[in-house]
């Protein structure tokens, strides 16, 4: 009784070994053709392709002015919102209303104190100055 106890062991023992050594090599085979596909020569994209995309980086525009002494100077484009009236805001001295283009921006949303103007790169909401104190919120996409 006991030979036959350790027969079956022995024989469980065996079979099980058979099927985990078919399962590594079926996971063999399998690494083998993922190795195989990596190795293989890849196309890649066109170069006019590649020209042809929008640069990423965004893309500050800057004015630059020259004084008579040759000393330059930085000027930054400013956004100074003074009054909203009847869906329309008061920019800069000029009337603007929902979708139209204030230097590289578009006007986006008129709100009871502010309004949002906005490029592909930023969104910037302008306030009412009460005070000398700039209230220019900006954010990035």
């Amino acid at each position: 009784m006991k030979n036959i106890i350790k027969i079956s062991l022995l024989f469980i023992c065996l079979n099980n070994l058979s099927f985990a050594n078919e399962a590594y090599k079926e996971s063999v085979k399998e690494y083998d053709r993922f190795f195989q596909e990596i190795g293989e020569k890849r196309v890649g994209v066109d170069e006019s392709i590649i020209n042809s995309i929008k640069n990423p980086f965004i893309m500050k525009k800057v004015e630059v002015v020259v004084k008579d002494n040759n000393s330059t100077v930085v000027k930054k484009d400013i956004y100074n919102l003074s009054a909203i009236f009847d869906k329309k805001a008061k920019i800069n001295g000029k009337w603007y209303k929902i979708g139209d283009e204030i230097g590289d921006f578009k006007l986006k949303m008129i709100k009871t104190r502010s309004v949002v103007i906005a490029n592909e790169h930023y969104k910037k909401e302008l306030f009412i100055r009460k005070s000398n104190v700039s209230k220019i919120k900006f954010s990035s996409k």
